[in-house]
């Protein structure tokens, strides 16, 4: 059977996404056959060659890139419409993608999301956690928890609260290293920076009510603040880190905090989504469940 344009269009995309015919057949239910049949009616259809296949991967031509980002916005806009629909009945219905920072989704997220589906049977989630900043218009995503000052305009924004970041360590490396009095003595030891949080350039701390990067001594990076709080656990040096990361371990004497008196601003935390569209059901009723309680998690952070 020929496939419709709609539903070739809706299998191109997922292959994109998940970068293989065999990982698009498994998460769209699909047998293999079929998706190369879609691929090959639009490829057809269009008299061009969409993506250009090898053993081991596939990649987009410059048509398929363009062609891509046209599929991609108008399936955005169908599901919108879908949307819509269900705005009259007020049904929260179809998929919502969210992305958060990888600990802060662990911690808050995660508890929040059975209830909500229990709650939304017609609702599905698509949860990226990451510590890097994923673009919302690129990525097609309806809300994203996003801490720091915001930039773009574009969103709409919804305060959460506040996180602040502490300086810690093990025991036992405090016990073979003195403690820093100043951040310029971070120079002398071992720190742990996170990619995520855009530690390259050093660490912030606020010197006489001036905020600024302090260089300091990196002996590993990585992208995943877990690990490094691992690491520090372990003792293999001193890591910045977002209060909640480490509350508890702090408070069970796994850690050990240093330099609190230079700590910077603790940073805002919003929930952001697109404005200038009409806010589909399904991304209201998250909204309304999620941001009363997250905001309580926070301020519980805050008080203790």
């Amino acid at each position: 059977m020929q496939p419709d344009r709609f539903t070739a269009m809706t299998h191109f995309v997922r292959i994109v996404e998940k970068g293989s015919l065999t990982g698009a057949a498994r998460d769209l239910g699909k047998t293999l056959p079929a998706l190369s049949r879609s691929l090959r009616f639009l490829e057809e259809r269009l008299g061009a060659r969409l993506l250009t296949r090898t053993t081991r991967a596939i990649s987009l031509t410059e048509f398929g890139q363009q062609y891509y980002e046209h599929c991609r916005r108008i399936l955005r806009d169908i599901e919108e419409a879908e949307g819509l629909a269900s705005e009259t009945g007020h049904v929260a219905q179809g998929l919502i993608r969210i992305t958060a920072p990888l600990i802060f989704g662990r911690m808050h997220v995660a508890p929040l999301v059975a209830p909500f589906l229990a709650a939304h049977p017609r609702v599905q989630l698509d949860i990226h956690l990451t510590d890097s900043v994923v673009s919302m218009v690129d990525e097609s995503i309806d809300i994203s928890i996003r801490f720091g000052e915001l930039h773009d305009s574009s969103l709409i924004a919804i305060p959460l609260g506040h996180a602040g970041r502490v300086l810690c360590a093990a025991p036992s490396y405090w016990a073979s290293h003195a403690k820093p009095q100043h951040p310029q003595d971070l120079k002398q030891h071992q720190c742990l920076a996170s990619r995520g949080l855009n530690q390259e350039r050093g660490w912030q701390f606020r010197v006489a009510d001036e905020e600024r990067y302090w260089p300091i001594n990196t002996t590993c990076f990585c992208n995943d603040s877990s690990t490094l709080i691992n690491v520090a656990q372990d003792g293999g040096g001193i890591a910045q880190v977002m209060s909640y990361h480490v509350a508890a371990d702090i408070a069970a004497g796994k850690l050990v905090t240093a330099l609190e008196e230079y700590a910077p601003l603790p940073q805002p935390i919003h929930a952001v989504y697109p404005g200038g569209k009409l806010l589909p059901a399904k991304v209201r009723a998250i909204l309304d469940d999620w941001v009363p309680k997250l905001r309580m998690a926070l301020s519980q952070m805050e008080t203790h």
